[in-house]
């Protein structure tokens, strides 16, 4: 077995503190401050971090060629400080290029401080583990250990292995088996995504919440997972991503930390939903009718009664109230539903008359622990479907899902979700830890935090807050296009719409030689818009969902020497860099508002309306506002890119609300004439 990634990272924390770092840390030049955490409370040394920007410190240092002296970088990073020193929240908008991570790592790293940091995704993840994490720590005035966790899933599970190994039907499997366990052998981790798993491979080898034995799996001492999860509880610095924190804040997965960063802020709602929907798919009944336990033990009559009822509720959930419907709402009692938990339950007696649990829980016993295992498996799904089957409480909102590529009843989810977690939030993680720091690039509306403060529940009157503007010079690297004419048309004045929205993208992609982002506030107008444009077009062309994944298209039109043209929507419009001359050029097709037909937006505008508030400024102006800003934001990265934000809807000139609009968005020069984005392309 290999070393762990937190074992190698103390070796590198015998290298010798630089003088300047010592001086950092001389008792006579700091302030010893006593952080008074409910969790944690301690004496912990926090120096001033502002010399670790300066042009001769630590960061300078270690990026070398690469520094740039940043004012709101150190801004933000005092800001964080001042956080940690008077245990309170903050709420910080840094604008891109602001150096974000640094600014946040220096502070938690410098005072000692037991923190998590939780960002939006994996890949936001690792960067920080593989790029800022190890770069820090050369110049750190401290040793400390840091870890980084995912979630069980994202680890091999030896036992699902050697199951793999077992069950082999087909030679493709067996060849992709062997390269798991020889990429095993340099991935120490056992982290799927590090050994490049994906698709059915990775299912095989992977297990799901109801497949893990625990302290009863017979590889439990070596399991990847639990090693990677005792070495996060050990480690000063963890790294997590929202999915995981939201989980964490429903059952804990790892001791409480006096201080959690949350990056990329704007989206922990969305991820504590997420955690908190309950969920049945079409294929969820049958996948535990068709265990191995459940068939050895339940009559073939009542598995067949329970699939047979299972796909009569999911063929009455797809009968959808109009064709156009993504999302439909399912109002009162689901009679066939809770027929489906009875069974289910059912089941589940039969299970545990055939295994009783054994006197002192049968540890180590691996086939107990496979029928227990299975037992609660079945009062977990019973309880579920129950919950899903039962008039639904005003705040909540049961809807179904139909998923892209699936057609019927297969297509069918039937989810249940809170229509807000402020609640959640305040009590879960606000009310446990005062020294919770949000930061990202798209966090205000206008300036302002209110949106997001009321979204995530955040105690407005403590919260430090503070816009922290980008270092890029938006007035000369960019320009902000929002030409007259294009208000959106629906029904007998689409097509036209349509039509002049294609001749206004291919006039701007003239001008800009390709080089382009044609980001869509729906698939349905992407699909449009690439069929109507592109066969006019001398530029390569790229669409979203024709087969490749979302890094496959990236890198082609990123290392497109011919001025490539991607139409994408909502997953493009951020966690997307692409510095450079490859995009120059950003059209968004029209203002991002939430569709007025989903249910949970119907929903969450009736209970505005019901407490006398408006719904539209109040809930659909400022998400509009926030992804407007996450799309535009894919222009510039770097301090030398140039480029056009082109936002295709007349509204933003001609509505009262579109000076607020313009106000959240990067101060760009503004025109309303294509001739002046043709003179921005122009060659010199």
């Amino acid at each position: 077995m290999g070393r762990s990634k937190v074992e190698s990272s103390l070796d590198m924390d015998q290298s010798p503190w630089t003088e300047l770092d010592k001086e950092h840390l001389a008792f006579a030049d700091i302030d010893l401050v006593e952080i008074e955490g409910e969790i944690e409370p301690e004496r912990i040394a926090m120096p001033d971090v502002a010399p670790a920007f300066a042009p001769q410190g630590a960061v300078s240092r270690v990026l070398g060629e690469r520094y740039r002296y940043r004012e709101g970088q150190v801004e933000m990073a005092q800001l964080v400080r001042q956080a940690l020193v008077e245990g309170r929240p903050a709420v910080i908008e840094a604008g891109t290029g602001c150096g974000k991570s640094f600014a946040y790592l220096i502070p938690l790293i410098w005072s000692g401080a037991r923190a998590l940091v939780s960002t939006a995704n994996k890949t936001l993840q690792t960067q920080l583990w593989e790029k800022d994490v190890p770069t820090l720590r050369q110049v750190s005035p401290r040793r400390f250990t840091a870890a980084l966790l995912k979630g069980r899933s994202n680890y091999v599970c030896f036992l699902k292995l050697r199951e793999a190994r077992q069950q082999i039907a087909l030679p493709s499997m067996e060849d992709g088996l062997r390269r798991v366990i020889e990429r095993l052998a340099d991935t120490p981790s056992g982290d799927v995504e590090e050994m490049r798993l994906f698709g059915p491979l990775c299912d095989a080898v992977t297990a799901r919440a109801h497949e893990c034995l625990g302290k009863d799996c017979p590889h439990f001492s070596n399991c990847y997972y639990e090693r990677a999860r005792m070495q996060a509880e050990e480690a000063d610095l963890v790294i997590v991503n929202h999915a995981l924190l939201a989980l964490s804040l429903l059952r804990p997965i790892l001791s409480p930390r006096p201080v959690v960063v949350v990056d990329e802020a704007h989206e922990l709602e969305r991820y504590v939903i997420n955690a908190l929907r309950l969920e049945l798919e079409h294929e969820t009944v049958p996948q535990f009718v068709n265990d191995a336990v459940v068939m050895r033990h339940a009559p073939d009559t009542l598995r067949a009664e329970t699939i047979g009822i299972s796909h009569g509720l999911f063929e009455s959930l797809s009968q959808k109230p109009t064709d156009n419907e993504r999302r439909w709402t399912i109002p009162g009692t689901l009679p066939e539903g809770l027929a489906l938990a009875d069974r289910i339950n059912a089941i589940g007696k039969r299970l545990l008359k055939a295994y009783p649990p054994e006197p002192g829980g049968g540890e180590g016993n691996e086939v107990n622990a496979r029928h227990q295992m299975t037992i609660e498996w079945a009062n977990e799904l019973t309880a579920q479907v129950r919950a899903l089957s039962k008039d639904v409480s005003p705040d909540q909102i049961r809807y179904c899902e139909e998923q892209p590529g699936k057609t019927g009843a297969d297509s069918v989810i039937l989810c249940q979700e809170p229509i807000q977690v402020a609640d959640f939030l305040r009590e879960a993680l606000f009310a446990t830890i005062r020294r919770v720091i949000c930061t990202g690039a798209t966090l205000s509306v206008d300036g302002r935090f209110d949106y997001f403060l009321h979204q995530t529940g955040l105690p407005g009157p403590e919260v430090i807050q503070r816009v922290i503007d980008s270092p890029f010079d938006y007035p000369n690297q960019a320009l902000l296009y929002t030409p007259r004419g294009l208000e959106p048309q629906y029904g007998p004045g689409e097509e036209e719409y349509a039509l002049s929205l294609g001749r206004e993208i291919w006039r701007l992609i003239q001008a800009s030689r390709g080089r382009a982002f044609v980001l869509c506030t729906s698939v349905r107008r992407m699909r449009q818009l690439y069929e109507l444009i592109s066969p006019h077009l001398e530029y390569p062309c790229y669409c979203q969902g024709e087969g490749l994944s979302r890094a496959e298209l990236l890198d082609l039109f990123q290392n497109d020497a011919d001025g490539a043209v991607l139409f994408a929507t909502r997953s493009f419009w951020e966690g997307v860099d692409v510095p450079g001359e490859a995009l120059s050029l950003v059209i968004i097709d029209k203002l991002p508002f939430a569709p007025y037909r989903d249910p949970v937006v119907q929903h969450r505008q009736q209970l505005i309306r019901d407490g006398g508030g408006n719904p539209f400024y109040e809930l659909l102006l400022p998400e509009a506002i926030l992804t407007l800003k996450q799309g535009v934001g894919r222009l510039i990265r770097t301090e030398t890119d140039r480029g056009v934000m082109a936002i295709l809807d007349s509204r933003v000139n001609t509505k009262r609300y579109g000076a607020q609009v313009i106000a959240s968005l990067p101060r760009a020069r503004r025109t309303l004439r294509i001739g002046d984005v043709k003179r921005f392309f122009a060659p010199d």
